[in-house]
């Protein structure tokens, strides 16, 4: 009989859309192999989910045949939990407590470090604290429970009440940390890459205490610390090697550091020499100096950047200085957004809806302009998350959240109101970014909207509103057996069911764009612009040729009476200067790469998949204006 081993399970889940190497628990792994007393007798096992469905196949069945152990051997079950996988891992806990009532459940991870909001609540025994690399070796390493209070940086249910042992001081040498690429494999046997993307930190900390942010405020701190040039070369040459196509920095604000520079050449040295990888993102800092832009035009030069992303989160004076971010410079955003603009930068601004202190007006007046400014705008609803000064502060501004749907207790809650806003207006807040996203970023009328702010028309976001509500309003009225109950139109339920709503748009184009010019010619007429008309008329048309469609890829013959290239032309450098000549006959390659339903299922992938025009080649089918 071979004598007791410790097997030691490892759980992480990609977000949505994200398939990427499981770093987090393989560099649990590699600190245990060379800094544990036990390496040959502990076996790990890492098990990575790519999204919730296989998270869930696990829990109702899979486990069974992918836990395997003698009956003297321990079992240890790692979890690491982040917002996007709360709830399946709390579920996931559950289960394997069920199964294996005599196993270590621990759990790590931002989303955690509330330890009072799952101990003695969830099947978690013990929780990690701050960085986890030594707090979960030394943990493995006990003798008996009777030591943890020795071991810095956990927090545990003794089945009475919550434990806490001192606090583990931050890891201030990372190269210390063996690279998680010392154990994980990321090529299969025929050298073909396991992954799509990998996410990897070249340091740690954020200078920043956003209120609203666990990195600064958090375990990590507000140092920032950074591994070694030779480190992080070692690494991305073994990333490229593998064929790898995306890197996604976990850094919390790269060009922040005088070193980045060197990291963002090496880079693109290693495109050049590999072809890999094909993009490389990353939160920017929140300082956009000179340094930072020279890095954003080299890596754009050598067509690695995806986003150039400013994160101005609101504009509204009182949510900024609440927010702890009054004086960063990223508010002097205009001459930064017309410069790399110009140069052909995908620059991108970033705002949250829903944080203490804004207000709907204000937020919107303030996003009309930028429409006007910069050529992509993200906008997200504010989620309360554990660990952050609003979360501790919630009472304090009268925050009021609903359940982020499906999470129930695992805290992710969307902030419906707050002492500057009442539910009613937090909840036309949720309806308003619903339809930014699908008009806008979801590539159903970005024209119509730039072409509208580039013009200085006033209230352009409550527009987009109305438009949102008279198109759904529509969908349900012609609506089949397909559609099991009618689409909502307001409260944070529309916000949920985005993606449906937005597909049933791509499926029905006739009636989406019908809707917008009655809706928007309404506007117009009510705002005294009925000679822009006609002119909308051709913006409409020209969205509607290059929305993102069903089927396979394509190319088509697509005939206009206008100049529809010059126009897009004008409208993509952030211009409207030059008169529509109408009547004149231009006739337009297009071409779609398809996928809608498939592979683009929700709006936030619309503008990577809309059409674009193309250089006439040989017919494929033809289509008539």
């Amino acid at each position: 009989m071979s004598s007791p081993q410790r097997q030691v399970h490892l759980f992480s889940m990609d977000s949505d859309h994200f398939y990427a190497a499981p770093t987090t628990t393989a560099g649990l792994q590699a600190y245990y192999q060379k800094y544990g007393q036990h390496p040959v007798s502990t076996h790990f096992h890492l098990h990575h989910f790519r999204d919730a469905d296989a998270a869930t196949a696990f829990i109702d069945g899979g486990h069974q045949s992918n836990i395997k152990a003698e009956p003297a051997d321990e079992l240890v079950f790692g979890l690491s939990v982040y917002t996007w996988n709360a709830a399946e891992f709390l579920q996931l806990a559950k289960c394997l407590k069920q199964h294996y009532p005599d196993a270590l459940i621990i759990a790590g991870g931002p989303h955690v470090q509330q330890a009072e909001d799952y101990l003695g609540i969830e099947a978690i025994d013990v929780i990690s604290l701050g960085e986890g690399e030594a707090t979960f070796q030394e943990l493995l390493d006990a003798d008996s429970r009777q030591q943890w209070p020795e071991i810095p940086g956990l927090a545990w249910w003794t089945g009475e009440s919550i434990e806490k042992s001192p606090e583990r001081k931050r890891q201030m040498a990372l190269d210390e940390l063996p690279s998680a690429l010392d154990v994980l494999p990321l090529t299969d046997d025929q050298g073909n890459a396991l992954y799509d993307a990998i996410s990897y930190e070249t340091s740690r900390g954020c200078p920043f205490r956003c209120a609203f942010c666990e990195w600064g405020t958090g375990a990590i701190g507000t140092k920032m610390i950074q591994f070694s040039m030779p480190r992080v070369e070692r690494d991305w040459r073994k990333i490229t090697a593998a064929g790898i196509k995306d890197i996604w920095l976990a850094d919390s604000n790269f060009g922040a550091l005088k070193e980045d520079l060197a990291k963002a050449a090496l880079i693109c040295e290693l495109k050049k020499e590999t072809g890999f990888p094909r993009s490389f993102a990353t939160s920017w800092s929140k300082k956009h100096s000179p340094k930072v832009q020279e890095i954003v035009l080299m890596l754009n030069r050598n067509g690695l950047l995806p986003h150039y992303q400013l994160a101005l989160q609101t504009l509204t004076p009182e949510a900024l200085e609440l927010s702890n971010r009054k004086n960063m410079s990223s508010n002097q955003y205009e001459p930064i957004a017309q410069a790399m603009a110009e140069q052909g930068v995908p620059i991108a601004a970033e705002l949250i809806w829903g944080l203490p202190g804004d207000r709907l007006d204000s937020f919107e007046g303030h996003l009309d302009h930028l429409l006007a400014t910069f050529p992509n705008i993200n906008i997200f609803g504010y989620t309360l998350l554990p660990g952050t000064e609003f979360y501790e502060k919630r009472d304090h501004y009268r925050i009021e959240t609903v359940p982020v749907a499906g999470y129930g207790k695992a805290k992710g809650e969307y902030v419906i109101a707050c002492h500057s806003f009442d539910r009613e207006e937090g909840l036309e807040g949720y309806r308003m970014i619903v339809a930014h996203m699908i008009f806008a970023h979801g590539a159903i009328s970005p024209m119509t909207i730039r072409w509208l702010a580039l013009k200085g028309f006033s209230g352009i976001s409550a527009l987009l509103r109305r438009c949102l509500t008279g198109v759904i309003e529509q969908l349900n009225h012609t609506a089949d057996a397909t559609q099991n109950s009618p689409f909502p139109t307001e409260g944070i339920e529309v916000y949920e069911q985005r993606a449906d709503i937005y597909l049933q748009m791509l499926a029905q184009p006739e009636l989406v764009y019908k809707e917008l010019k009655r809706e928007l010619s309404r506007a117009l007429l009510a705002a005294n612009h009925a000679d822009w008309l006609e002119e909308l008329a051709c913006i409409l048309a020209l969205d509607a040729a290059l929305i993102p469609q069903y089927g396979e890829r394509r190319r088509f013959v697509k005939v206009f009476d206008f100049d529809a290239q010059l126009l897009l032309n004008e409208l993509e450098s952030m211009r409207t200067g030059s008169d529509i000549a109408l009547g004149e006959t231009h006739t337009l390659w297009i071409e779609t790469p398809g996928g809608a339903g498939d592979i683009l299922r929700d709006p936030d992938g619309g503008s990577w998949m809309k059409a674009s025009f193309a250089p006439a080649t040989e017919l494929i089918e033809s289509v008539s204006a």
